[in-house]
């Protein structure tokens, strides 16, 4: 808001008085400008969160959950936002059309897809032992670290990872965060391990 005068954006209010509807409130103004004394009218429209839909993936199970978005608020795949007081993580939009989209306005959105931050990563494990697959699940840190050719034990397994599969894709140089990953391959080796995964094994 500003002067229609002069332009300025200092002033004060001498009246106020507010209309409400279900999705917006307006603020109907009489201002005068602190500059040239300018009395003169505005209106300031303030919108109203609506309430969406989300679905939150947490540990291979959903749970439904509602979030407060305003209406022009943009929100895209990726951003990270308070849940009933839990952080999580938008993974997908879907709109009132039924289409999946990574970018969208609150408006046009029927449903937010997301995955809980807050809860540990699950990650499986599969070691082959020369035929035999020794397969498990540990719960870690998010940000915990597997590295391809890194050492580590599960049971009385010690082991050599060979590659990660992601939601990418398969990773067979480097190192990927657990929040990413959906299962580590390795092989069985005689070396001294960096991590022991026995304890994390549910």
């Amino acid at each position: 808001m500003q002067c229609p005068i002069c332009g300025s954006k200092a002033f004060r209010v001498l009246k106020s008085r507010t209309d409400e509807s279900r999705s917006r409130k307006i603020k109907h103004l009489v201002l005068e400008c602190e500059e040239c004394g300018t009395v003169f009218r505005d209106s300031l429209v303030i919108e109203k969160p609506e309430s969406h839909r989300i679905i939150i993936s947490e540990h291979g199970s959903s749970y439904r959950d509602e979030v407060d978005l305003y209406p022009h608020e943009e929100v895209s795949a990726g951003d990270a936002i308070s849940v009933s007081g839990k952080l999580v993580e938008i993974t997908s939009l879907e709109l009132k059309s039924g289409k999946r989209v990574d970018k969208a306005t609150a408006a046009d959105v029927e449903t937010l897809w997301a995955v809980s931050l807050e809860a540990p990563a699950r990650v499986g494990i599969s070691v082959d032992l020369h035929g035999e697959v020794y397969s498990r699940k540990v719960e870690v840190d998010r940000d915990f670290e597997f590295r391809v050719g890194d050492v580590m034990k599960i049971d009385e397994h010690v082991f050599k990872i060979r590659s990660i599969k992601t939601e990418d894709g398969m990773v067979r140089r480097g190192s990927v965060p657990a929040r990413r990953i959906k299962r580590v391959y390795g092989y069985p080796v005689n070396l001294r391990f960096r991590h022991d995964l026995t304890d994390m094994i549910v």
